[in-house]
């Protein structure tokens, strides 16, 4: 039952989330953006802690602008996933040089990069749909939840980046399932611990 229920809500946050015009994204983008580096600037003890950053598909929330300007401006180590085979994911440090390359997926993966080595760390996670509670689905292949389950102890907040309309219903939770701390919308950012 709770497997059909998640599939369920799988697909109407991404019928939700597709119904967006690209402007739409982009606009509700870019104010996710401006949260997300307000609530960082908030948190004097995480400002320069290594933040690992997903690279967006078209219809997701784009993080392009957290790559550029890299390792000038944050004052912040960034890195990308590398997806390898049965979904195994690595993360390489970004630079202002570094080569990017289409990956298993389909998405930019950096070539090459010194890897994350499971020090600290902030994790800006994708996600298909959410609750308040901080449980998220992603697109059911499972690389996102094999790794936190893995390195979730090293992680000192996790963040979900989510259009508003992204919202479900409570989403039954399993086991091996890590909930978020915190997710941020275009229209505010959710502490989902407190709920």
């Amino acid at each position: 039952m709770p497997m059909n229920t998640k599939n369920t809500f799988r697909q109407q946050a991404l019928i939700r989330r597709r119904a967006l015009s690209a402007r739409q994204r982009q606009h509700a983008s870019d104010k996710i953006m401006q949260h997300l580096l307000e609530h960082l600037a908030q948190q004097a003890s995480i400002q320069h802690v290594p933040r690992l950053v997903y690279r967006s598909f078209d219809d997701e929330v784009n993080t392009a602008s957290l790559f550029e300007g890299t390792g000038e401006s944050t004052n912040a180590t960034v890195y990308a996933p590398v997806t390898h085979a049965a979904g195994h994911m690595t993360w390489h440090r970004i630079s202002a040089t570094t080569r990017w390359q289409r990956g298993a997926f389909d998405i930019f993966e950096p070539d090459g990069g010194d890897v994350w080595t499971a020090d600290a760390a902030i994790l800006l996670c994708p996600l298909v749909g959410f609750d308040r509670s901080g449980n998220r689905l992603g697109l059911g292949k499972g690389c996102f939840d094999r790794w936190l389950t893995e390195h979730k102890n090293h992680m000192l907040q996790l963040i979900g980046l989510a259009f508003a309309c992204q919202e479900c219903p409570p989403i039954p939770a399993e086991a091996h399932d890590v909930a978020l701390d915190i997710i941020i919308t275009e229209k505010e950012v959710i502490a989902c611990r407190n709920n």
